[in-house]
């Protein structure tokens, strides 16, 4: 199924247009200086928040397992992630699973031989006949009955809480210093735009070559280490690691591997708010390493 066989998705289209451009918007004037200083530390810190919402709560720990938090630090989790109005936790773990089991193919729901324009943004905007929305790849979020409540809640409520928490909340915060406005405009869309693309560019950069890339655990396919890719996505640029090991709680194996999603997860560990974090023994990842060195050899 070729890009050009699918329908432009009008709500999805109008919301990513009217975000971008109120986002814009919000970064032209933060330049003129036109928001308080306290607005944009609040926009780059919820720009943390919601970033780590994705890769440490929907990505590492609600999709692949790879620790395990209580409940109320799975709350904490849904809500940070739910910042970010990238989808459901449901809709997002699906969509992820579906990613890693059919890469590369037309049930990829961010196929990237589709070209980057796509994978990176245009399956967002376009509506492909042959893809259904189904959750069955996010059956393992039922198995146990608390984390089940909690995304079907989260699932049902999504736009709600959505709303709430990307938009309300930060007018609510930066009205405390006077800047109501700018808590919509910059900590609220600007911010938004920049998370999002950020996540984007895993879906797309990550699966083309280019400066600084590479394959060195996972042969198959488009999946590449970008380090690039890793300074604006909490880590998540070592995504032909994450290929081969896609339940490791880290995206980058080594100490000096750029992974704050990784440190943060350790973090909590160590204040008990994390646990059982999977980790690929050295030696498996030494052997995936010769052994793509003794196929391109």
């Amino acid at each position: 199924m070729k890009q050009q066989q699918a329908k432009l998705y009008l709500p999805n289209a109008l919301f990513m247009g009217f975000a971008h451009a109120i986002g814009l918007f919000g970064f032209g004037a933060a330049m003129f200086g036109f928001w308080k200083w306290q607005t944009v530390l609040l926009g780059a810190v919820l720009y943390c928040v919601s970033g780590l919402g994705i890769t440490v709560g929907y990505h590492r720990y609600f999709t692949h397992r790879a620790f395990r938090c209580g409940k109320l630090m799975q709350v904490v989790l849904s809500i940070m992630g739910v910042m970010a109005v990238e989808n459901s936790i449901k809709s997002w773990v699906s969509d992820h699973v579906r990613h890693h089991a059919k890469v590369d193919t037309d049930e990829d729901p961010y196929d990237a031989t589709k070209g980057f324009w796509y994978s990176h943004i245009g399956w967002i905007l376009f509506k492909i006949p042959s893809r259904v929305q189904d959750y069955s790849s996010a059956s393992h979020l039922l198995k146990d009955k608390w984390t089940a409540d909690l995304v079907n809640f989260q699932h049902r409520y999504y736009y709600p809480l959505a709303i709430f928490f990307a938009g309300v909340l930060p007018i609510l915060i930066a009205f405390l210093w006077g800047d109501p406005l700018g808590g919509l405009v910059f900590a609220g869309f600007s911010r938004l735009i920049i998370v999002w693309h950020g996540t984007f560019c895993i879906n797309s950069l990550a699966h083309f070559k280019h400066w600084g890339s590479s394959q060195p655990y996972f042969l198959p396919g488009t999946p590449q280490d970008s380090w690039i890719v890793s300074l604006f996505t909490f880590g998540e640029g070592y995504h032909n690691y994450h290929h081969a090991f896609p339940g490791d709680y880290r995206n980058g194996p080594r100490w000096f591997n750029f992974d704050p999603s990784k440190w943060l997860i350790y973090f909590l560990e160590l204040f008990g708010l994390t646990s059982a974090l999977v980790k690929v023994p050295d030696e498996k990842i030494e052997a995936a390493r010769l052994e793509v060195i003794r196929k391109t050899a």
